[in-house]
């Protein structure tokens, strides 16, 4: 879900204000000063409140007694995967360290599902240069080729974001290669088609975070792009889109602050019809498919989520469920209050195991079902 949350270099953010001699410019320039110095105030309180209230509340997410195992992977284990092509039989974990005053990490891990070894998978034939900051992916047989598509983002002044392409071995992501556009505002997860098209979420409209959640909540949006890289919005006006599957001519699309699970008519263009809205859970993160159903992850509180983006000595709950596609009928697999996994961001089910990822620290949960 989350990526880089510049609360802080929003706050501190130093006012460019000139002042021309004229008095009445020097008047209407001290006004906005003023204005924006109240609002950055009043943001800096209100963060400090959400905080508070967080510590505050109750613990309505009270552990279940599951047996559960951590599996160690490197930070940020966002988003996570099954690989079982080829004979392959492990989950692919994409990593990245979120926490501004620890060291970068960015890399896609694979746990073998029959010992839970861990191994970094190793990048080759990038361009020189190459930086690697791994979000949402997603695995596609195309052409006779397993490929890894990439969500990844530069961290640089200019909010650049891309999807790259790995051809995947057996450890080993080779290159193939990069896909740019200026509609890749903020993307958070992909969903690739057989022909090699894909969708992705824009979680927001714009760079700054805070902004966009008090002033543009439904700044988010879904674009499609074709095999060749050519782009085009495909839904718009979405609070905080972000997990995205498809099975039997229909897109699924959850949402994080929209209470909604969407589900698309996909069309042979590639654009969507029919948006239905199966599901009002609020705060859903990434969709993994299990049996037919489809496993969510959610952030059942913003607020404790965001006091957790802020210091990992803040806790936060996380919820799994199953959802029939069809019916939107709900199941709830796990619940946790923070005490053995924060800020769970996807749940993905092998052979009666539940594997969570999370968005900021550095292991996967293995829970037995």
């Amino acid at each position: 879900m989350a990526k880089d949350l510049p609360f802080l270099h929003f706050l501190n953010k130093p006012s460019h204000l000139t002042y021309p001699a004229r008095k009445k410019s020097i008047s209407v320039q001290k006004n906005a000063y003023l204005q924006i110095m109240k609002t950055k105030i009043l943001i800096t309180f209100g963060l400090m409140a959400l905080i508070l209230a967080s510590c505050s509340k109750g613990d309505p997410y009270n552990s279940l007694t599951a047996e559960t195992e951590v599996i160690t992977t490197g930070a940020g284990p966002e988003d996570i995967l099954l690989d079982d092509k080829g004979g392959r039989n492990r989950l692919l974990v994409s990593c990245d360290q979120r926490r501004a005053e620890l060291p970068s990490f960015g890399e896609i891990v694979a746990v073998d599902i029959k010992d839970d070894r861990v191994y970094t998978m190793l990048r080759t034939g990038e361009p020189a240069g190459q930086i690697f900051f791994p979000h949402g992916f997603y695995l596609q047989t195309s052409n006779g080729k397993d490929l890894l598509y990439v969500i990844n983002h530069y961290k640089d002044e200019e909010n650049t974001n891309s999807v790259l392409v790995y051809e995947v071995g057996q450890e080993t992501l080779s290159f193939v290669r990069e896909y740019k556009s200026p509609l890749m505002i903020s993307p958070n997860e992909v969903c690739v088609m057989e022909d090699g098209s894909f969708y992705f979420s824009n979680d927001k409209g714009g760079p700054d975070l805070i902004t966009e959640n008090l002033f543009n909540k439904f700044g988010g949006s879904l674009v499609y792009c074709t095999e060749g890289g050519d782009c085009r919005y495909v839904d718009e006006k979405l609070a905080f889109p972000n997990g995205i599957e498809y099975k039997n001519g229909q897109l699924f699309l959850a949402t994080t602050r929209q209470q909604a699970l969407f589900r698309y008519d996909r069309q042979p263009d590639g654009s969507l019809v029919n948006r239905t809205r199966i599901s009002n859970i609020n705060g859903m993160d990434n969709l993994r498919w299990s049996d037919g159903k489809l496993i969510v992850a959610v952030h059942p509180d913003e607020i404790a989520f965001v006091a957790h983006s802020f210091s990992d000595k803040a806790s936060t709950p996380t919820l799994i469920y199953s959802i029939d596609p069809q019916t939107g009928k709900a199941v709830q697999l796990f619940q946790d209050n923070g005490k053995r996994i924060n800020g769970g961001s996807t749940g993905i089910v092998v052979n009666g195991k539940l594997y969570i990822a999370q968005v900021f620290e550095d292991f996967i949960l293995k829970v037995s079902l």
